[in-house]
């Protein structure tokens, strides 16, 4: 549930950055590089952090352990 909401987070955030890039940019109208390099980076992000393991993961995986009974 909480990358979604970062990803919602990431997508909100380029488009205000990309918002202000074409607003101050009044003659040509067209963000350029800039608006490449922010898009770019968007993409990084959302790939960051959907490449994370979530933490019940992790923990599943260390609960697999077995456990020596012998006496």
């Amino acid at each position: 549930m909480s990358k979604v909401i970062v990803t919602i987070g990431i997508i909100i955030g380029f488009i205000f950055l990309f918002g202000v890039i074409v607003a101050s940019n009044k003659g040509s109208g067209t963000p350029g590089l800039l608006g490449l390099i922010l898009f770019a980076g968007m993409i990084a992000g959302i790939r960051a952090v959907w490449k994370k393991p979530s933490i019940k993961n992790e923990i599943s995986e260390t609960d697999k352990h077995q456990l020596d009974k012998r006496d």
